[in-house]
């Protein structure tokens, strides 16, 4: 006997349509559209996307930024019961068209200022059946050669809303959400309706409650979970998602100040970023809630947030596997050590820290380092066409899945987890594990440094050595500075950089986290170069 309608987004977003139709759902530099504005827009799209051949459990390929119309095609897609896919925009059209080849959809909806990178996609990428063009705020940039089969929202108006559209299950695939990659084609994290639905109501709890009056700063890449966390959990609470079409300081204040956002979650690179810029706190206000993910965040960045920005924080540690955070910490509970812990498992998860590549029941002690298990109800169902990486990246064990993480982290004795990097990361010096974050939180305490991150390269006496990378808050820092630091902190000896090379910025991935595998390559040809007497007088381009 059913006890409810099945937890999938369509049902979801019915009905704060029918609570809220008139309450802001999303907004951008342009647009506004409230939740039955939405609804209507979103039925329409479904219908359009049918008439062009997209189908119900295939992908639908989204080349898009963050803003009103991009919500209205996901949400069209999703309730066509076809699987919208974000690509990430700034990569080459030659890499997306490898990751159309191997998601296969036959419908691409992009932004109107993309055209070009569009066009190439297509070029490279024939299958594909039809091309829409989607308007937002950004200027259109077209050619003039390359034709859309239609664009949105304009033509929406001629497509029926009253169509019926479909009704999947709990467990059917709802979307493909495209993890970073380094060396490949970035895997495709299948999450079905169930978990993504999980995801949010999850977040209601990380957020510390959410209702209709709260309102959510989204200046983040469509195709990363950490967007979907930014807007999905207003979406289910009848909230609204502000959306910002490219991400800038000064715009990111101005937005902040002028939608009174209640909610603000950037990575930590981009929070300092902020902190060493002209325009600090103003204009947060009205925020109640500052959060913080996607890569360690370390305690002088965190002390100063609290100072300027609100003392309302949250950390949180998950991944796109994990669609919501496998953990959190709220701001009463970052206090002395735990200032830079990720907290415990969120809203009926769960995490183990076992010995590296072992299952859940191979944990070790606390205080120890190990690999991270996480296990949620929002956890992916898996990886898209790739059965063998889907079996890599989760496990089995009694009645839970488990997704094996790859990261370093050790728990505290009241359960707190801390995060010590990846297991690709760890440096072995003299046969010591040594953990990149220890070490890049020393360096991040001296005012002078903005960003930096620590690798090891090969020693012939020690194995691995450790070297910095850093780029300057301050243009006076030099390495005497910065070994005067790090002699004065609490790192020993043997964790202490041998070498600080100083570069205008840090590599990364399309997600944003730190390429350690560039900088890797870099420092061994900044040491093979010194070896030759033929390359000492060409510059390494990294002082």
């Amino acid at each position: 006997m059913s006890v409810g309608l099945p937890l999938t987004i369509p049902n979801s977003f019915a009905r704060t349509a029918r609570w809220f139709g008139s309450g802001e759902a999303v907004v951008d530099s342009a647009t506004r559209l409230t939740y039955a504005e939405l609804d209507l827009l979103s039925r329409r799209a479904a219908v359009l996307f049918a008439s062009l051949g997209a189908a119900a459990r295939e992908p639908l390929a989204l080349l898009c930024p963050p803003s009103a119309i991009y919500l209205v095609a996901w949400l069209g897609a999703v309730r066509l019961g076809a699987l919208p896919m974000a690509l990430h925009t700034r990569e080459s059209a030659a890499t997306l068209a490898a990751v159309c080849r191997k998601m296969g959809p036959r419908l691409l909806v992009y932004d109107a200022s993309m055209e070009n990178l569009a066009a190439g996609i297509a070029a490279a990428y024939p299958q594909l059946g039809a091309c829409i063009e989607a308007l937002s705020a950004l200027p259109p940039r077209r050619s003039g050669t390359f034709a859309a089969a239609a664009s949105i929202p304009g033509d929406l108006e001629d497509e029926r809303p009253d169509v019926t559209l479909v009704r999947p299950a709990e467990n059917d695939p709802a979307v493909i959400v495209l993890s970073s990659g380094t060396t490949s084609v970035p895997k495709g994290v299948v999450h079905t309706h169930r978990s993504f639905i999980e995801n949010a109501r999850t977040n209601l709890y990380l957020y510390q409650g959410l209702s209709p009056r709260d309102r959510s700063v989204v200046p983040l890449s469509t195709a990363f979970i950490g967007c979907y966390n930014g807007w999905l959990p207003f979406l289910n609470a009848g909230g609204c998602t502000i959306f910002m079409e490219h991400f800038d300081l000064g715009d990111l204040v101005r937005c902040v100040s002028k939608e009174r956002a209640t909610h603000v979650f950037l990575t930590p690179t981009l929070w300092r970023r902020l902190l060493n810029s002209d325009q600090q706190g103003a204009g947060f206000g009205s925020v109640r809630l500052i959060g913080f993910a996607a890569e360690p965040m370390d305690a002088p960045t965190l002390k100063r947030l609290r100072e300027t920005i609100s003392p309302n924080a949250v950390q949180m540690y998950g991944s796109t596997e994990t669609g919501a955070a496998g953990t959190c910490i709220s701001a009463e509970e970052m206090i002395g050590d735990r200032l830079v812990s990720v907290g415990r498992p969120l809203l009926n998860g769960d995490l183990r820290v076992v010995v590296p590549g072992g299952g859940p029941a191979d944990e070790v002690p606390a205080g120890e380092v190990g690999e991270i298990l996480i296990s949620s109800p929002s956890l992916a169902s898996g990886i898209w066409r790739d059965p063998e990486a889907t079996a890599a990246s989760f496990i089995v064990a009694g009645d839970k899945r488990w997704w094996r993480s790859r990261d370093l982290g050790r728990l505290d004795a009241g359960g707190y987890l801390y995060l010590e990097g990846r297991r690709d990361d760890m440096i072995i010096s003299g046969g010591i594990n040594i953990m990149p974050a220890r070490v890049e939180e020393v360096l991040l305490a001296h005012r002078g440094v903005a960003e930096c991150a620590v690798v090891g390269v090969p020693d012939p006496e020690w194995g691995e050595r450790v070297q910095a990378f850093i780029v300057r808050a301050d243009p006076a820092l030099d390495t005497n500075m910065l070994e005067l630091h790090v002699r004065a902190s609490e790192l020993s000896p043997y964790q202490r950089p041998r070498a600080f090379t100083f570069v205008a910025e840090l590599p990364r991935t399309s997600t944003n986290k730190v390429l350690r595998r560039a900088l890797r390559e870099a420092a061994v040809r900044a040491v093979a170069n010194a070896d030759n007497p033929s390359t000492q007088s060409q510059s390494t381009g990294s002082k």
